[in-house]
């Protein structure tokens, strides 16, 4: 007669949380990835840092930021208050923050196998746990840079996309479509085409009599002088700026200025082509008098293909291609989130990371004898400035 197994005895992470001195999950995960995916620092880069407020109701809210500037006082007489500031924010937008989860099945062969063993011989010795805690890595490190990324991807698609976050089947198939905008205004979008793209063989066209550094100038300038927008950067994507790079205004421009003494436009254009991109960008930074950021990220999804009956990666562009957007230097928004809701069960082991905002569950299936890490949060990145974001479509 065989022994009966409790679900305790097949608990390998349990045994090797204890064995690495960790006495839950929550401690395991902040000590092992607290320097690969700090909440802080990649919110802060993005130009949208954490919010620190955790509301129960998971709300966002858009508060249009000014930049205070220093007015001058007014002149009264000695018994009169002076005129009251104004205040700086306004809200704007109000909506429900987004819920975004996936999940991993601990590596099911491996964990399987591990589990006939530890039947067999009658205990878990180290190895076995040690194969656990490796397949609890890297199902965790896969959920949580999947978090990021996921949120990489929204802000990219927020400053880029006209201020909206747009979700479907594209970049969301398995998903609950969603449309959000925050109301970037109409005269801040511009459309002045530059060049078009053979949609087939990517073969690149330029127009004629443009003038990108002009238009790239005046943009800055308009904003800061009309808009009293602060200084301020642009972002394109590495598919739009390779493109842009493709043109020959930029290196005719660069020849002219470094090589005045060459005659004709086909020898300025054939010394320029030998000089390299980051050479031109560095020209084109200093003519429009301001930085330029190449946004060189792609965001995945899995899908089933239904003719190969097997799951693949499709790719998803997170920077919308032929556009140019300028926006302040700085934090251009906050990120926001909710406070996970979740209860302690006896057949999931729980586990807050990012401060508290992303939950981590491992569930246990005792009838398939398998175990599921399932990642959760809530929220959103909020932009407040979307009035100082200008948008400048380059491809016809």
């Amino acid at each position: 007669m065989g022994m009966t197994r409790t679900p305790q005895f097949y608990d390998f992470i349990a045994k090797g949380l204890t064995d690495y001195g960790y006495t839950n999950l929550t401690q395991y995960l902040n000590d092992m990835f607290a320097e690969k995916y700090n909440a802080d620092k990649t919110y802060e880069q993005m130009g949208f840092p954490l919010n620190p407020s955790l509301p129960i109701r998971p709300t966002f809210e858009q508060i249009e930021v000014n930049v205070r500037t220093y007015t001058m006082a007014t002149h009264v007489d000695i018994d009169s208050d002076g005129p009251t500031k104004s205040t700086d924010g306004i809200a704007l937008k109000m909506g429900q923050l987004p819920i975004w989860k996936h999940e991993f099945t601990i590596g099911r062969k491996e964990l399987r196998e591990q589990m006939y063993l530890a039947d067999r011989i009658g205990s878990a010795t180290p190895e076995i746990v040690d194969v656990a805690m490796e397949q609890l890595f890297i199902t965790t490190d896969s959920l949580l840079g999947g978090n990021y990324n996921t949120m990489l991807y929204n802000r990219h698609q927020i400053v880029s996309n006209g201020g909206k976050l747009v979700i479907n089947a594209q970049n969301s198939h398995l998903g609950i479509p969603l449309e959000l905008d925050f109301g970037v205004p109409s005269k801040n979008k511009k459309i002045e085409a530059w060049y078009t793209k053979n949609a087939s063989t990517g073969a690149i066209t330029e127009k004629t009599g443009i003038t990108p550094i002009k238009t790239m100038k005046n943009v800055r300038r308009d904003a800061e002088q009309k808009d009293n927008a602060p200084q301020g950067h642009w972002e394109v994507s590495k598919t739009t700026w390779d493109d842009i790079m493709e043109l020959d205004y930029f290196r005719k421009q660069y020849a002219l200025a470094k090589r005045p003494d060459i005659e004709s436009d086909t020898n300025r254009l054939a010394w320029a082509e030998t000089i390299e991109d980051s050479e031109i960008k560095s020209y084109i930074e200093s003519r429009i008098g301001a930085k330029i950021v190449v946004v060189d990220h792609v965001g995945y999804i899995e899908k089933f293909n239904t003719t190969t009956k097997k799951m693949e990666y499709v790719n998803c562009p997170s920077f919308v291609e032929g556009v140019m957007v300028y926006v302040p230097d700085g934090a251009i928004g906050d990120t926001q989130f909710g406070r996970p809701i979740y209860m302690e069960t006896p057949g999931a082991r729980t586990a807050l990371y990012d401060g508290g905002r992303t939950l981590i569950r491992q569930v246990f299936n005792d009838e398939n004898m398998i175990q599921v890490i399932k990642s959760e949060f809530t929220g959103l990145p909020v932009p407040n400035k979307t009035r100082w974001m200008y948008y400048l479509t380059v491809k016809g």
